[in-house]
């Protein structure tokens, strides 16, 4: 019965990726048109170094120089795992953003595509039970979140290293240093798949409300999963001229790197030797992740929107 049910859950989640194929595409395509324009500057500076200009200007804006090139011909360890922590974190927000985009449209088409189409027709005359089919969703929906960002991140560090190594030989900075250090790519890769780990938990209860609008909607779930929090806003505002539900909302999305990590971005210094103080993480993080109120009301919240989202497919029909 055990294994049976598992092929069931990974084939509803085979089918999510079959038939929303922009939650891979997506990420692979930006990260192949970044790929393009990084080979592009690395051509053009090499071209303005064998020119022996020292400036270099690209025609959308950027600007090179090749005295600013980092040399890492004294780099010690604590320089490589610094410089590949802070690559690989970047390069996962960036990605992560992207991801956050395509999921928030897929969970509030998931839901309601299946009413408008019809198909919630067919899929109630299999032996699938709708808990079944909208925890296949969402678990669709971390998965690209966490296992999509992380491979698509390393691949595009990996070419970016490449291309570095290839830069830094031709100017003399010594890249190759990096590679003496290969624990600072482990523990850069593994703080990153902390990251979205954490960062996927945490928003469980977007997805939950992404979901339960997909449900409800007959149209537009675009609107109502946006305007119902923009009238909460308005309403607090117009009536007790405040705005804490925004606040609290802004401050709960932004406050998982500060509970998951030593970094507040509500509370970021402009100073570059402020926000070096100290390590970035700690095992200590996880124990405060673990006992931290927001995780746990969050989870409940996301449980309750959830619920909401089932009890909902079970009551509505085709649209």
């Amino acid at each position: 019965m055990k294994a049976g049910a598992m092929h069931i859950n990974k084939t509803l989640v085979r089918r999510e990726f079959w038939e929303n194929r922009s939650l891979w595409m997506v990420p692979a395509v930006v990260a192949g048109i970044l790929t393009v324009l990084s080979v592009y500057m690395l051509v053009a500076v090499l071209i303005g170094h064998n020119q022996t200009v020292n400036n270099v200007d690209f025609a959308n804006g950027a600007h090179f120089q090749f005295d600013q090139m980092p040399d890492f011909r004294d780099s010690d360890s604590t320089g490589a795992y610094g410089f590949l922590h802070v690559l690989t974190l970047g390069l996962g927000a960036m990605f992560s953003f992207i991801m956050q985009i395509v999921v928030f449209f897929y969970l509030l088409d998931s839901l309601y595509a299946d009413r408008r189409d019809r198909s919630i027709l067919f899929w109630r005359s299999m032996p699938v039970s709708d808990v079944r089919t909208v925890l296949a969703k969402l678990a669709t929906a971390l998965i690209s979140v966490t296992a999509i960002t992380f491979v698509v991140t390393v691949a595009f560090e990996l070419v970016l290293i490449v291309l570095g190594l290839i830069l830094g030989s031709v100017l003399g900075t010594h890249p190759f240093a990096l590679l003496a250090y290969p624990g600072a790519f482990i523990s850069s890769w593994l703080l990153l798949a902390y990251a979205l780990i954490v960062s996927a938990i945490w928003y469980l209860p977007f997805y939950g409300w992404h979901m339960l609008a997909s449900s409800w909607a007959k149209k537009a779930p675009f609107l109502w999963a946006v305007l119902i929090p923009l009238g909460i806003v308005g309403a607090e505002g117009w009536v007790f001229h405040s705005a804490n539900f925004a606040r609290m909302v802004w401050r709960y999305t932004l406050a998982w790197p500060s509970v998951a990590f030593n970094f507040d971005p509500l509370h970021v210094h402009h100073s570059l030797d402020d926000m070096s103080v100290g390590p970035l993480f700690s095992i200590g993080n996880v124990g405060q992740l673990l006992a931290s109120p927001e995780l746990w009301i969050g989870l409940v919240v996301a449980a309750a929107f959830v619920y909401g989202a089932i009890w909902l497919r079970r009551k509505r029909t085709e649209i």
